[in-house]
């Protein structure tokens, strides 16, 4: 029986690409085109009237974006331009911000090892192609009905997003590379600017992804069209005899929602609503308590409900999940049966590389955004049939059963298999020989070990990410105090900080092992969860467990008695592997353990839910060379001591 505890909800041929062309012929590395079809020159005005208010399913081709195989010298150029995609034939052709006229993106594969070097270029035109809104709750309470339904029905214009140009930066998520190069929130540029990156590429191979990361504006950059894949190969999965070629496939999956016109149509417009919290409309400049934005269709490679042909035989599917809020729980289902076929995927990776072994998922695969699954499907025993990939996540977790009107639309897409069978596929045993799974006692005893709060203001409206600091037992309770029952006793800790500008307090040694707790606590009923991303680490889960955190007072942001552990929780097989990313749910802790990149610099962690993120739930830390970092600590220690011996009248180590 597949977990069914670890997940809640919060918070092609006929289609055509024109865009400008990507530096002129294509995409250029060096002085060299590596682009084969380079895309049109120019954006067509007539992108024809609106026609119909519904979608049909399964009636359009998935899109496979462009491959792109940078070479390891010169500098390969991407621009990101404004175009019109065509997301389903009964809607008219989309406006999106795209990288290099594509949605998604190419994907840029490399080799492990090759260090490679990208300038984005931002030569987007015009306002945000997206409409955003707020709307007022409908429905049983949360009363998120209207995330259900295209249109903006009459909802509150945000005039901040109206005028919203073009401010980019490209992070590549899960890669390794410096500071410099990890597309920072506050290192946006312009239209008319450039972002060179350099990306180190010194890990196993993985599907990673890339995607807009800037300031205030990641959730909007991103529904806009800025996402694209990003795989790393190496002599160890070369080795496997894995599908591969036209038997790979990348799978970008993201909810979306249209506007629609006066007589109910659909646009094609991308619609970003959310639910205010309140019964007052916002005023112009506010920003009232809202939930994060989802969307009832669902986009597989930029094209909603897609089908695709495929031989009876296997294949592998990279899935990764690039929606800003919506968790998916997918399984397949044979279409004459209407049933769920146990086992079909077989999952050989998560996050950052190969499992040591197969994995059978028995029911359904969950991705929460941010989160990747590398999946082998044998379809040589349906030949003929008709398989769909659905959204089972309503109504499936016991105990806190989702009512349908949150998933009115569970289709993903759909397998046209060809009737000729081919001969079947036999997953290796051993994947990765060099996988092992980390256990508590497999953590080096001089991990550095951080805590970080999932909490909420003290209002209880908005998320908050609170960064701790361990202080002494008996520390006066007081706001952003907490004490948490540990393996080993009470731990008293003191929040350093909740918003992206508050003072940097992490600073870490490259290269070194690190144990990060994520302790989430929510009032009862309230089924927020958070997708923690650290970057420039590879982590596994070593814990995760319920927590009583009834003691959080917040309305005070303290605890009036001590936050208790409770039962395990159990890890999915999707979560088994190396990972990036990590859900953690309201009333949980997760811990996760793992090292850090060789690179350096101030990077970020911070919550995948792209409106959290936007809205304060990110944090700066600093990465340094080992021996740096000792002499940093060198430095603070006399730093505090001075500041100890000032106050009392003194200056330490200095004789008067």
């Amino acid at each position: 029986m597949a977990d069914t505890t670890r997940r809640s909800l919060l918070g092609m041929a006929g289609f055509t690409t024109a865009a400008v062309a990507v530096a002129g012929a294509g995409f250029l590395n060096g002085n060299h085109s590596v682009n084969e079809k380079p895309v049109a020159a120019d954006i067509p005005e007539e992108v024809g009237e609106p026609t119909s208010t519904g979608l049909t399913p399964f009636k359009d081709p998935l899109r496979i974006p462009p491959t792109l195989r940078p070479r390891g010298n010169g500098i390969t150029e991407i621009d990101l331009v404004s175009g019109r995609v065509r997301l389903h034939s009964q809607m008219p052709a989309t406006r999106l911000w795209t990288y290099a006229g594509h949605f998604p993106g190419p994907t840029i594969e490399v080799r492990s090892g090759d260090k490679v070097r990208v300038a984005w270029n931002n030569r987007l035109t015009g306002t945000t192609p997206v409409k955003a809104v707020w709307v007022h709750p409908e429905g049983p309470g949360p009363g998120l009905l209207p995330y259900n339904r295209p249109g903006s029905e009459g909802g509150f214009t945000r005039p901040e997003v109206e005028g919203l140009t073009a401010w980019t930066t490209v992070h590549l998520h899960g890669g390794h590379q410096n500071a410099l190069s990890d597309g920072a929130a506050e290192y946006g540029v312009t239209a008319g600017n450039g972002q060179l990156a350099e990306y180190a590429n010194d890990q196993a191979a993985a599907h990673l992804f890339y995607h807009d990361h800037a300031m205030s504006v990641t959730s909007l950059n991103v529904a806009a069209g800025l996402i694209g894949n990003y795989l790393v190969r190496d002599k160890e999965e070369a080795g496997l005899g894995l599908p591969r070629g036209d038997h790979e496939i990348p799978l970008a999956i993201q909810d979306v929602n249209f506007d629609t016109d006066a007589k109910g149509r659909l646009t094609g417009q991308i619609l970003v609503k959310r639910i205010i919290g309140g019964p007052d409309a916002p005023m112009p400049g506010a920003i009232p308590p809202a939930l994060a934005s989802l969307g009832p269709f669902t986009m597989v490679n930029g094209v909603v409900w897609p089908y695709l042909d495929v031989e009876a035989r296997a294949y592998r599917l990279r899935l990764v999940n690039v929606s800003g809020a919506r968790v998916y729980r997918l399984a397949v289902v044979d279409e004459e049966t209407g049933k769920v076929v146990p086992g079909a995927m077989k999952l050989v990776g998560t996050d950052l590389g190969l499992l040591g072994e197969p994995r059978p998922i028995d029911e359904a695969l969950s991705l929460s955004p941010a989160e990747r699954a590398d999946v082998v499907v044998d379809f040589a025993s349906f030949p003929g049939r008709r398989l769909k990939l659905v959204n089972t996540i309503a109504g499936q977790r016991p105990g806190a059963a989702l009512p349908d009107f949150m998933v009115p639309f569970p289709e993903v897409m759909q397998f046209r298999v060809e009737k000729r069978r081919h001969a079947g596929y036999s997953l290796p045993t051993t994947l990765s020989s060099s996988f092992r799974k980390l256990t508590p006692a497999g953590v080096p005893a001089d991990a550095t070990e951080r805590f970080v709060m999932l909490t909420f203001d003290k209002t209880g409206a908005m998320p908050q990410l609170w960064e701790m600091r361990e202080t002494a037992s008996g520390t006066a309770p007081g706001d952003g105090v907490v004490t948490i029952e540990m393996p080993g006793g009470t731990r008293t800790l003191r929040r350093t900080g909740a918003m992206f500008e508050d003072t940097t307090t992490f600073f870490a040694a490259s290269d070194t092992w690190e144990k990060w707790h994520f302790v989430s606590v929510a009032p009862q009923g309230v089924p927020i969860y958070h997708p923690m991303h650290i970057h420039l680490m590879n982590f596994q889960v070593i814990d995760r467990r319920t927590v009583d955190g009834s003691g959080m007072d917040f309305a005070t942001g303290r605890t009036t008695k001590p936050i208790t552990l409770g039962a395990p929780v159990p890890v999915a097989p999707e979560e088994s592997g190396w990972k990036d990313t990590i859900t953690v749910n309201a009333n949980t802790i997760v811990t996760v353990a793992g090292r850090l990149a060789k690179q350096t610099g101030k990077v970020m962690y911070h919550c995948h839910i792209l409106d959290h993120e936007d809205e304060g739930m990110m944090r700066p830390f600093v990465i340094m060379p080992s021996a740096v970092h000792g002499i940093h600590d060198m430095l603070m220690g006399m730093s505090g001591a001075m500041g100890m011996n000032q106050k009392a009248g003194g200056h330490a180590g200095m004789k008067m």
